[in-house]
């Protein structure tokens, strides 16, 4: 034992001066960073944006089943975000705006289901979205391109939408129906977009914490809504 002591001791001081080089080395990189993150230009920036959904609800029970019920699965959105500096020294801004949103999807039944729900399932919902977020926003390439990764919250708002079953089609909000979604919904709203000049490529993604169906006491209609959005759009 004596002997592990000691040679870890003459390994200790072997390598002290790698890791004390090392050690100064991370510390010069940070400074060095924090320098450069400190000189970013901080004014607010704003943007208009169009966008393709991979959209999905999550159910709590029959997720297959309930899937073929309602088959939201993709869609488009139309927004615009602006921003406004919130600290001193540091590119830390807060986002928020509004979108338009269209989600729709059909399903082609097979016969298990078709004598219950007709030979196709459609459904469509149009909402409104408010998404309210803190950014970083990182200027790189003599402040041409922009990295601007983001988290907050989203506030969801459904004006309309309708669910088409053996050829009868029926409001989603309809209260008198079996299933009924909700008229609000709010989630975690995160991503990422870039900016080289005007324009920007953004990817982001919007998870539901409140569910977007109910049906009274029945559990199996109850799911949580999910949105991954990729989009253009023009910054000015």
């Amino acid at each position: 034992m004596k002997r592990f002591y000691a040679l870890l001791i003459v390994a200790l001081f072997a390598f002290a001066p790698a890791l004390s080089a090392q050690s100064a080395s991370f510390y010069n990189a940070t400074r060095d960073a924090e320098k450069m993150i400190k000189k970013m230009p901080t004014h607010n920036y704003r943007r208009a944006y169009v966008g393709f959904n991979d959209a999905h609800i999550n159910w709590k029970d029959f997720n297959h089943e309930c899937e073929i019920m309602f088959p939201i699965k993709t869609g488009f959105t139309l927004g615009y975000l602006e921003s406004r500096h919130i600290y001193d020294g540091l590119p830390l801004f807060v986002e928020y705006g509004a979108n338009i949103q269209y989600l729709y999807g059909k399903e082609v039944l097979s016969e298990k289901f078709s004598a219950h729900f007709g030979k196709v399932c459609k459904a469509n919902t149009f909402a409104i979205n408010i998404p309210v977020n803190a950014s970083l926003r990182l200027l790189f390439e003599d402040y041409k391109f922009a990295v601007t990764p983001y988290a907050g919250i989203n506030f969801r708002l459904n004006l309309s939408g309708s669910l088409t079953h053996k050829g009868d089609k029926n409001s989603l909000y309809d209260k008198d129906q079996l299933y009924t979604f909700k008229r609000f919904q709010m989630g975690l709203n995160f991503g990422v977009a870039f900016t080289y000049d005007v324009y920007t490529l953004s990817i982001g993604r919007v998870a539901d914490f409140s569910r977007i169906a109910k049906t009274g006491n029945n559990e199996i209609y109850k799911g949580r809504l999910g949105v991954t959005t990729i989009a253009v759009g023009y910054a000015f």
